[in-house]
């Protein structure tokens, strides 16, 4: 029930309606609203309601939904629907995405917050370089997500990690900053070796070792883990060329690096 009817009649008045209809959509009980819907919406919810069928969410009838959907709806239908579509993407082992969006998303933009949280963990675990569900698990993890985001090619989420984006732009390093937020939140005690060990492999560029080249930052995420001992599979230029390796690839970054060693923080 919105906050604009809580000071009204609880068993009587015109309102009644609105409230029944809120309530039913709240419970996901799309039939039980259509009665109560406003009349130029009443089509699109029935819809709706057809498409939910009598199996849940989670046997919802994906294409009906998407046909359902009406621009300019009421906030409170449209949250309902988003809701609808995600836990029906959500049913499954590995959630689904759809036009891109990960079921997660839509379980946000329909306020389901708890559930979309565990939705993304289980998405990642079998998609761990997809930059729109980390963008999204920068939510509930700030610099985790907004580091995994940009290294994987999404936007960078400048107010999740503004530090380490001013602690790049000091070192004066090649734009765009995104693909070296991973060594940064290392540098700054944010981020694990574990962490930069699973976002290297989700690449998938393990299958030779890379070439120094002066300002790669991929480069220098994976020289970082062969420098503490964590090389990717078998593959080690060992812990004295890894760090001459860094330094060649960028002397700033590498006097961070120097800098966090020091602080016996590996």
């Amino acid at each position: 029930m919105t906050d604009e009817l809580s000071d009204l009649p609880l068993f009587s008045g015109p309102h009644i309606p609105r409230v029944r209809f809120e309530n039913a959509l709240a419970r996901l009980d799309v039939r039980a609203a259509v009665a109560d819907t406003p009349a130029q919406w009443r089509e699109a919810v029935t819809a709706m309601a057809m498409a939910l069928g009598t199996g849940g969410p989670a046997r919802a009838d994906l294409e009906g939904l998407r046909r359902a959907w009406r621009p300019g709806w009421p906030l409170v239908i449209e949250r309902t629907w988003q809701r609808l579509v995600g836990l029906r993407l959500d049913a499954h082992k590995i959630p689904r995405s759809l036009d891109g969006e990960p079921a997660a998303a839509f379980l946000l933009r329909g306020g389901d917050v708890a559930r979309a949280e565990l939705s993304l963990r289980r998405h990642l675990a079998h998609q761990p370089h997809d930059a729109r569900a980390w963008e999204l698990f920068a939510d509930f993890e700030p610099v985790r997500g907004a580091a995994r985001c940009a290294f994987h090619g999404g936007p960078v989420l400048e107010a999740a990690v503004a530090a380490l984006l001013d602690a790049i732009a000091e070192d004066e390093l090649p734009t765009p900053p995104g693909p070296w937020l991973l060594a940064y939140g290392w540098f700054a005690h944010k981020l694990d070796l574990d962490d930069i060990a699973r976002a290297v492999s989700a690449e998938g560029e393990i299958a030779a070792v890379p070439l120094p080249v002066i300002g790669d930052a991929k480069a220098f995420a994976w020289y970082l883990l062969d420098a503490g001992g964590r090389p990717l599979g078998h593959q080690s230029v060992g812990v004295i060329e890894a760090r001459a390796r860094l330094q060649r690839i960028s002397p700033a970054a590498f006097r961070r690096y120097l800098a966090r060693v020091e602080r016996k923080g590996l």
